[in-house]
């Protein structure tokens, strides 16, 4: 009897395990559907955006261009305006948006601000804005997933590894980079690892992937070709532009933040505030349209063109104060496409530098650091080095830069340690969350939480009994490896360990993030 009891539980436990693998290849096709669509649009909108401003510049002073440009700058900055007053959680990359949702400080309303957040990432980057299709496109593809946990009728337990999926999707076929969805997944989203987590993502981003590349094709996003073996003996050239990425990637995170400061500051209502920056973009199309968009042509123009000293640093410049400036505003957009081509402009001086000083250092010197200055930057703003590697090594088609491409993205993150940043994505997202934290949820319906147990934290090491646990929060059990465990006082907690609690909702959107907490630090 008690046998049979067993089997019936694992059959139960194995079938819903497969039925969110299945659920989560739905959100998969469903999420690459929508990301080609937005890929497509934003292609669009840029042919249409890069005509527009070369008709501009030849009939600039004449009375009707004029005319022209004040109207559009006005319907553009009200719509924009408008769409981010009503739906707050569309703003900016999304990317903290998604990490609140899955901490259960926020929720989407995901029909509305997906087509919010469709439509206004493409009238931003379509009017010039220097902001990426990568955040949006995780904050879809999450909206996706909580519209297939919706519309299905899943269970909450499922909710987190559906918005995860699409996520991972979205970020996967925005790049064509389906295992550097998976690693965004594990390393930014959960920082965690499990084996359902990670077979859920994998193959959701998987199935979005195959949906891209009926669209779009097998070609890796960046043309790159290394023709020279970067030699151990330059290696403390890496080690050296580490630092130098690293103390551009803090200036960046300044910017970002004091521009967000500033902007808040402007008063003018909500819904006419765009009219700001949509004015500068205006302005930078026209005189500066290398710098404007989301796309990564800049990037390969440096790779592949000639360029002196001097332009190199104002394209830098420019485009550094200009995706602070945008992405400041809130306007939906990401910011990993921008920081590609800060890094491959960053990565391009430097290399000519290197190249001048050491006459032995030849020049396909320069495409590594180009490729390095990229990954370089992604791992030292956001904090996920697994993630910007594989991102790379997935976008160029290309294994050549691998070790140096690791090296780099290893010192860069050691170096960020030492000085104490933080991924721009949590520092965000608290400052999104009211400072008190929110009763929401309903006191009545009882759901589990998974908390991962950090190497060395608080918890790691010690037994149940020694901890004192938030009120209304219950452990029932301890996934360990392939084992569960159903602890009691003496159970010890272990690194690794997945602890389930069991609590009422509004409860959990209270405590996750002080158990979250408890397991890392």
């Amino acid at each position: 009897m008690r046998k049979e009891t067993a089997d019936k539980v694992l059959k139960t436990h194995h079938s819903s395990h497969l039925s969110l693998y299945f659920y989560g290849a739905v959100v998969g096709v469903m999420t690459g559907v929508v990301i080609v669509g937005y890929r497509v649009s934003l292609s669009l909108a840029q042919k249409y955006r890069e005509m527009f401003y070369e008709y501009v510049r030849h009939t600039l002073f004449d009375a009707q261009t004029i005319f022209i440009l004040a109207v559009l700058i006005l319907i553009t900055s009200v719509f924009l305006g408008y769409v981010v007053a009503k739906y707050p959680m569309i703003k900016g990359s999304g990317i903290p948006q998604v990490k609140g949702v899955l901490i259960r400080q926020m929720d989407f309303s995901w029909a509305r601000e997906l087509a919010a957040k469709f439509v206004g990432g493409v009238v931003a980057v379509g009017s010039g804005m220097s902001l990426g299709r990568e955040g949006p496109s995780v904050q879809l593809g999450a909206e996706v997933g909580t519209g297939v946990f919706k519309i299905f009728k899943r269970n909450e337990y499922d909710k987190k590894y559906l918005i995860s999926c699409g996520a991972s999707a979205g970020l996967g076929a925005a790049f064509g980079a389906p295992l550097a969805g998976v690693v965004f997944a594990i390393e930014e989203l959960h920082k965690f690892m499990s084996p359902l987590l990670v077979t859920c993502v994998l193959i959701s981003s998987v199935c979005a992937e195959f949906v891209s590349k009926y669209f779009f094709g097998f070609s890796p996003s960046l043309n790159i070709h290394v023709d020279t073996t970067y030699q151990l003996k330059y290696y403390f050239l890496i080690i050296i532009f580490a630092l130098v990425m690293t103390i551009i990637a803090k200036l960046f995170e300044g910017a970002l933040l004091k521009g967000q400061k500033i902007y808040g500051k402007i008063k003018i209502n909500p819904i006419f505030k765009p009219v700001v920056i949509i004015t500068i973009t205006v302005f930078m199309g026209i005189f500066f349209g290398e710098v404007t968009g989301g796309e990564h042509t800049l990037a390969e123009k440096v790779m592949h063109g000639s360029y002196t000293y001097k332009t190199l640093i104002i394209l830098f410049v420019l485009k550094f104060l200009f995706t602070a400036a945008c992405f400041s505003s809130g306007i939906p957009g990401g910011l990993f496409l921008p920081m590609i081509v800060l890094g491959a402009l960053a990565g391009k001086i430097y290399g000519m530098f290197v190249i001048n000083l050491i006459p032995e250092v030849t020049p396909g010197y320069e495409v590594y650091f180009i490729v390095l200055g990229m990954a370089a930057l992604l791992t030292a703003v956001m904090k996920a080095p697994i993630t910007s590697t594989i991102l790379m090594l997935e976008v160029t088609g290309s294994f050549s830069h691998f070790f140096p491409l690791v090296t780099v993205c290893m010192i860069t993150f050691l170096m960020t340690e030492v000085i104490k940043m933080r991924s721009i994505n949590d520092i965000l997202l608290e400052n999104m969350l009211p400072k008190g934290l929110d009763e929401n949820g309903d006191e009545e319906k009882k759901i589990t939480i998974k908390i991962p147990v950090g190497l060395d934290s608080l918890l790691d090491g010690k037994k149940v009994k020694e901890i004192v646990w938030p009120e209304k929060c219950l452990i029932v059990g301890i996934d360990r490896g392939d084992r569960e465990i159903i602890p009691h006082g003496e159970t010890k907690m272990l690194a690794g360990d997945l602890l389930v609690f069991l609590m009422d909702e509004r409860t959990a959107s209270l405590v996750k993030p002080l158990l979250i907490e408890m397991g890392e630090a």
